[in-house]
């Protein structure tokens, strides 16, 4: 079976298509003994089209200037079976125009309530429509998502998240080298190391908060200022020193931002940190990182029980400490050991299915 994928031709500048492709470059040879030819493809030459199964990456189709003529011609090639990889880092914006043409309409992470994709929702996501209609928080440039036909559901399908990639110390670096040598000796995330769960930081949390949607960056804003009441600093440091304050963390706080997973959480459950972050409860992912209470503390939305979860969890560190044991071998899981058997597998039901 030969299987085309259509990325940018930079594809690797860009985090959420590297994710994308991380975990396929990671287990191509247990693909390929499965009798799967992956090719990675970056132009709408006719010869890419010639395959059985086409898989379009969300960035490379953002990147066609004359989307019409290209979808035009998704209608007219005999393709087995075409798929759409929307890997946005947010459950939202569903690209109404393409998901009527494929088989498939991948996502990275979706709501679990796929009945809330037939409603528009202000700002493009559930969140921000949230705080849009929790607290009139309105953005200058005003967005709503497409309402998505019922009938069309049943198209949107859970792919794999960001999680699979490298969040390792010099990930970085190495996904830098890989830009330039473009070998498979730098895709590899399988030797993490258990850090110590004696930590002397209580609380991290640097985050960015200059977003240009009020309606994104309102969560952000409220959790830095509770922050601030309690004499913790938010502004961002060095990459270097960011990485050894979540090591000697205790709990580290991981907003939403233009999405709801952040590369943060996988930081976090690698050096043995507690996750805090906004309810995960009503997203679908996989795999699934966020078990309330086991693998993060979920905090509400509106922030209202934020400052008192705080205080509660630093009081009861020692017992909580299972919830980072938990984060980080229920990660080493999916990124050591047997992680590119158990990839190859999801990705074989997926192009089955």
């Amino acid at each position: 079976m030969k299987i085309n994928i259509l990325l940018p031709n930079n594809f690797v500048k860009y985090h959420t298509s590297y994710a994308f492709t991380y975990p396929i470059i990671k287990s191509f040879n247990l693909i390929k003994k499965e009798g799967i030819n992956i090719n990675f493809l970056h132009s709408i030459k006719k010869k890419n089209f010639e395959c059985d199964i086409l898989i379009i990456e969300s960035r490379f189709y953002n990147t066609i200037k004359e989307k019409s003529h290209f979808l035009n011609y998704l209608k007219k090639i005999n393709i087995n079976k075409i798929i759409f990889a929307d890997t946005n880092d947010s459950t939202g914006q569903i690209q109404n125009e393409i998901l009527t043409l494929v088989n498939s309409y991948w996502k990275t992470q979706i709501l679990k309530n796929k009945k809330e994709y037939t409603k528009s929702h202000y700002g493009g996501r559930l969140f921000t429509n949230f705080y849009n209609k929790k607290f009139n928080i309105k953005d200058n440039n005003e967005q709503f998502s497409e309402p998505i036909n019922s009938k069309l559901l049943k198209k949107i399908k859970i792919c794999w998240n960001a999680g699979l990639c490298d969040y390792g110390k010099y990930a970085y670096i190495k996904q830098k080298l890989f830009s330039i040598f473009k070998s498979k000796f730098f895709i590899n995330n399988s030797n993490y190391s258990s850090y110590s769960f004696e930590k002397n930081i209580n609380i991290s949390c640097r985050i960015e908060t200059n977003y240009d949607r009020e309606t994104v960056k309102f969560q952000r804003d409220q959790i830095a200022k509770v922050l601030k009441r309690n004499n913790i600093e938010t502004k961002k440091i060095s990459r270097f020193k960011y990485l050894k304050e979540i090591k000697n963390s205790k709990f580290v706080i991981s907003p939403f931002g233009w999405g709801e997973i952040c590369p943060r959480d996988f930081e976090i459950f690698i050096n043995g940190g507690i996750l805090m972050k906004p309810n995960m409860d009503n997203i679908d992912t996989w795999p699934n990182w966020y078990i309330s209470n086991k693998t993060y503390i979920p905090i509400n939305w509106d922030l209202i029980d934020f400052e008192k979860k705080i205080e509660t969890s630093l009081n009861n560190y020692e017992k909580l400490k299972r919830i980072a044991i938990s984060a980080q071998k229920n990660y080493f899981f999916y990124t050591t050991h047997n992680s590119k058997k158990i990839f190859a597998e999801r990705f074989l039901k997926l192009i089955k299915n």
